[in-house]
Formats: C-alpha cells, sequence, structure tokens
C-alpha cells in the first residue's frame, strides 16, 4: 500500500474530527452557487446601446468573466485538496489549528456575521445606487458567508461553549457584576426615570389634538414631520419604496435620526394603514418621549456612573436629578422632537467605551469608534473627538502599551471604522444628487450657525460668536457662571487626582473642543446645541471632594478638614445652582 494511502472509513472519521467534512461541503456549495451568478449574470440581455458582444454589454462580460474565473480557481482548489487525502489532511489541520488559536474562532465568526449584514445591506442597495448587474455576485457572497457562520458554528459548538466568548466579550457590565449598593441605586435611578417620564406626559402631549394645534405647539416638528411621512411612504414599485426611506432630501439632520423615528413608529403604521400621518395625537407623544425624552435619560444615567459610579445613595441620585431638571434639558423634554437626544447618547457612550477600554485598544475602543461615526453621522458632533483620541493615544504611547507604529495603526483604524459608519448610516451620500443637495444645505446651515438667522428678533444682540454673546445662555438654561468655573475647576483637579482621572481629563478634552468651537464660531443659541457639551460638565459637579476620597492625593490633601470643606463646598454649589434652577423650571409646570 502507498504511504498515502489511507483506509476510506479512517478517512471519513479524521475529516469529520478536523472540520474538513464541513470544508467540503462549503466548497461545493459555494462552487454551486457562484456557477448560478455566472448563469444569473447572463440570464438578461443588456440593453441594445451598451452591447458589445452576443447581446452584453462590455461591462457585463468583464464582470461574468471575473466570477467565472472565481469559480475555476475553487474548482482547481477543490481537485488539489481531494485527489491526495494526506495533503487534504494537512490543509485541514493547518485550518483547524488556525481556529483554535487563542479567540480566533470567535473573531472569525463576527467576521462572517459582519460580511452577512454588509452583503444584505449592498443587495438591498442594488435597487438604488449599486448597480443591479453586481446582484448574483452580492447574494454568492451572502451566501458564502452565512454558510461559513453556520458551518463554522456547527463544527465547533463544542468550543465555542467552552470558549464562553458571549460573556467574555461583553459590551456592557453584567448586572452581577455590580454590588448590592450599586444595583439598588441603578434600580432607583430606573424608578426616576419612569416617574420623570410620567411627570413630562402632559407636555409631551401638548399640541396633538388635531393638526391646528400641532401647526400652532409645533414648531420645528412641523417642518420635519412631513419629511418623516416621506420617509415612511410606501412607493409604487420596491425602488420608489426604498428611494422614500433612504434619499429623504432634506439633510440638516443624519439619516439615524429618521431611522430611529421610523422605527419608533412602524407599529403605528402597521395598525393604522392609510390613516397613519393623520395620527398625529399617536406619533408625536412617541415620538417626543422615545427619540428626545428617552435617550437623555439614558445618558444622564451614563454620566452618573461615568462620576459617580453608583457608589453614593444620596449622590447618584441627586446628580441625575440635577441633569434632567436644567432648564436647557427640560426645555429639550418637554414637546421637542428633535435629534438632540440621540447625539448627546452618542457622546456619552463615546465617553463610556473610552474609559471602559483602559487604554488596552481593543474591542471598547473601536466600540467608540462606532458611536463617535454615528454622532458624526447624526449632527456632526464626533468630529470634535480628535482631541480626546489622540491624548488617549498620547497616553497610551506614555504608559509604553503602544508603541509609535502601533498608535498609528489603531488610529488608522478608529478613523476608518468612523468613517464607515457615518457612510453605511448615511446611504444617501452614494449618490450623486444627493450629496450635492446635502452639501448645498451644509453651506447655508453653517451661514446661519455663524450669522444668526436672518430676520429673527434679537434683542440681546445673542446671533454672535464670543464669550460675551454665550454667557448668558448658559446662565438662562444651565447653570450660572459661579457653578460653570467651578465645575471646570473640578474636573481639572480629577483629571490629575482620584480614581477616575482618564474619564475626566477624556470629558475635558471633549469639553474644550466642542466648546471651543460653539463658543467662537457659532451664533445661534439654541439650547440643544450645548446638551452634549454641558451635562457631562455638570456630572462632575463633586467630583473634586470625591477624588480626594479616594486616596490617590498628596499626603497634605488627606486632611479632614480640607476634605470635609470640599465637600461643604461642592454641596453648597449644586444646591444653589439647583434652586435656581428649579425656580427657573417652575412656570414649565
Amino acid at each position: 500500500m502507498r504511504p498515502n494511502s489511507e483506509n476510506p472509513s479512517q478517512t471519513k472519521q479524521n475529516d469529520n474530527r478536523s472540520g474538513i467534512f464541513p470544508l467540503r461541503i462549503l466548497l461545493l456549495l459555494t462552487i454551486a452557487e457562484g456557477l448560478c451568478a455566472v448563469l444569473l449574470t447572463f440570464l438578461n440581455p443588456s440593453e441594445p446601446k451598451t452591447t458589445l458582444y452576443f447581446g452584453y454589454s462590455a461591462a457585463r462580460l468583464i464582470l461574468g468573466g471575473i466570477t467565472l474565473a472565481l469559480v475555476c480557481v475553487l474548482i482547481a482548489g477543490c481537485v488539489y485538496l481531494y485527489r491526495n487525502p494526506s495533503r487534504r489532511q494537512k490543509f485541514a489541520e493547518k485550518l483547524d489549528h488556525f481556529f483554535r488559536q487563542g479567540d480566533r474562532l470567535f473573531f472569525s465568526l463576527l467576521f462572517f456575521a459582519a460580511g452577512v449584514l454588509l452583503s444584505a445591506w449592498c443587495l438591498v442597495f442594488s435597487w438604488l445606487f449599486i448597480p443591479a448587474n453586481l446582484r448574483p455576485q452580492i447574494l454568492w457572497a451572502m451566501l458564502f458567508f452565512a454558510q461559513s457562520l453556520l458551518l463554522l458554528r456547527h463544527t465547533y459548538q463544542r468550543e465555542l461553549r467552552a470558549g464562553n466568548y458571549l460573556r467574555k466579550y461583553r459590551l456592557l457590565p453584567r448586572l452581577k457584576d455590580l454590588s448590592l449598593k450599586q444595583r439598588r441605586i441603578l434600580l432607583c435611578l430606573a424608578i426616576l426615570s419612569i416617574l420623570y417620564i410620567l411627570l413630562l406626559l402632559p407636555a409631551n402631549i401638548n399640541g396633538t389634538q388635531d393638526w391646528a394645534a400641532f401647526q400652532h405647539y409645533g414648531g420645528g416638528e412641523y417642518v420635519i414631520y412631513p419629511i418623516l411621512m416621506d420617509v415612511m411612504r410606501d412607493g409604487e414599485t420596491f425602488s420608489a419604496t426604498l428611494y422614500h426611506r433612504f434619499i429623504y432630501e432634506d439633510y440638516h439632520y443624519g439619516y439615524p435620526f429618521y431611522a430611529w423615528s421610523a422605527l419608533v413608529l412602524t407599529p403605528v403604521k402597521i395598525l393604522t394603514g392609510e390613516a397613519f400621518p393623520d395620527q398625529i395625537q399617536i406619533n408625536l407623544p412617541l415620538l417626543r418621549i422615545l427619540v428626545s425624552v428617552l435617550p437623555v435619560i439614558l445618558a444622564c444615567l451614563i454620566i452618573v456612573w461615568l462620576f459617580t459610579r453608583f457608589q453614593h445613595w444620596l449622590l447618584s441620585p441627586a446628580v441625575f436629578l440635577f441633569l434632567l431638571f436644567a432648564p436647557g434639558t427640560l426645555q429639550n423634554n418637554q414637546g421637542f422632537w428633535h435629534p438632540d437626544g440621540l447625539n448627546l447618547l452618542f457622546v456619552c457612550l463615546v465617553l463610556y467605551f473610552l474609559q471602559r477600554d483602559r487604554l488596552r485598544f481593543g474591542r471598547n475602543f473601536y466600540l467608540a469608534a462606532v458611536f463617535t461615526g454615528l454622532s458624526a453621522a447624526i449632527r456632526l458632533y464626533g468630529f470634535f473627538f480628535v482631541l480626546a483620541i489622540a491624548v488617549y493615544l498620547l497616553i497610551g504611547l506614555l504608559k509604553k502599551t503602544l508603541t509609535v507604529p502601533l498608535a498609528l495603526r489603531r488610529g488608522l483604524i478608529y478613523t476608518l471604522l468612523m468613517a464607515a459608519v457615518i457612510v453605511l448610516a448615511n446611504p444617501f451620500l452614494f449618490r450623486a444628487d444627493a450629496r450635492g443637495r446635502m452639501i448645498e444645505i451644509m453651506q447655508e446651515k453653517s451661514g446661519e450657525m455663524a450669522e444668526g438667522y436672518a430676520g429673527d428678533y434679537d434683542p440681546r444682540n445673542d446671533y454672535r460668536p464670543g464669550w460675551d454673546a454665550w454667557y448668558p445662555a448658559f446662565e438662562d438654561h444651565y447653570t450660572e457662571m459661579f457653578c460653570f468655573f467651578f465645575l471646570i475647576a473640578s474636573m481639572i483637579f480629577a483629571c490629575f487626582y482620584g480614581e477616575q482621572r482618564l474619564t475626566h481629563l477624556l470629558t475635558l478634552c471633549w469639553f474644550v473642543m466642542i466648546g471651543g468651537y460653539l463658543i467662537f464660531f457659532v451664533a445661534v443659541k439654541s439650547t440643544q446645541y450645548v446638551l452634549p457639551m454641558l451635562l457631562p460638565l455638570m456630572g462632575t459637579g463633586f467630583s473634586l471632594p470625591l477624588a480626594l476620597s479616594s486616596g490617590k492625593t498628596p499626603a497634605w490633601m488627606r486632611n479632614k478638614v480640607i476634605h470635609k470643606g470640599a465637600w461643604l463646598l461642592s454641596t453648597g454649589i449644586f444646591l444653589a445652582q439647583l434652586l435656581i434652577n428649579l425656580d427657573k423650571i417652575r412656570p414649565r409646570f
């Protein structure tokens, strides 16, 4: 018997054990599907004016030729492996060894899952801006990724269970990881959140009785509501429906805002049918609560977690209510459907995942890039994280967790991932006409931001950039100057002392960038513009005494008198600002 020969039953056992049997299935399926893709490519002739040979255009012939060449490569590879059992076995062992190294199995599954989603995205948009001739190839790719995902999961199901990857790579902390005290405080904050929504319910129902009331009280909502209705309108064809869904032609706000708003109202549309646009008494309260109020509540929970870690029974609820009942926050949450709540949530999620990464530059770092992209996609604010990310990478270099080439690589991946999220979250960017319209709107909007709205009544001469024009807006809607500068001083102090230095430093970098832009380049003083700037700052109200109490301070600061003084000072300023804010918001109720 030749050395390469094997007993057939033994070969089958080896194949099953090493995973080569699912590989054979994958190869055969992929080849068969590739041949189907070739047939589908040439199923219909090209337009007569574009034909070159055999009734097909040059582009169609090239595409079909490339697809057929790939199928031939797969056939040749299959023949090469299966003509020699030992060669086949060695390849299977190498492949098996690759998947068993570290966590490659888990990341391979993520790769194939991402391939399925991206292929599905491309298939949908082949009816809008991706060339329709690519559909067979896109479908082929989607089937390959899906089959690879299923076969890999089936072959290594025991290893996946043993690896417990979902727990190892969870995105949010488990409740079990929180102390009993933290869980109880979180429950308290959840109850306060529900009460807050109920308290604001009358204001969020106001002006929704009929179209006349909506026109009178709606303000900006009355302008963007028809846009959302057009986004949700069904066309006569599938392509027309997709056009309505994604090419909404008014690009003051990014598509994630309209996408989430449409998702919120989809059940109402299903239940009410053609009368859906007129259901403003249902649609508007849902939009106001789930698109404006709920994201702000979630963002405030994140801010409280970042700066108090749910460690103090009085402190965490107090800061939470302080944020929710600031006049500017309340103005955003009472009868106001806008994207600023979502934008604030994305900003806070960037800060959360950066601090959770703890200079490891792993999955949390890249999740921060995703939410940076979403913030940029919806309101352009994500671009102002450039200083925070640069400082974060610099700290990695100083701490020697990164080398210079690795820091450049991580920064480049962060930027590319953010850019990919921006583009994928705003599909209209793939159409030249939509891009042109967006650029036109952005240029018009930038002029308004720099000079103010033409014709608006401006008795205080607010429509101008600069500190003198901005600080009255801060005092009117968020904090008096004594509190504003105290918060900045507390945040700077906590950048150097305490347990949450990195969190405070990243928040300070974000505050400096977005604050500098708004104060010195923007003339319009809309209260919602500064939500992502001031709410994280207001969350640092007790950073000074918390940093002093951490024990990570110089010896001379570990003095009871200094600690008591810091607590008294922070509490006094906090209560003074809280009372001022409560007095300002009293007329709203």
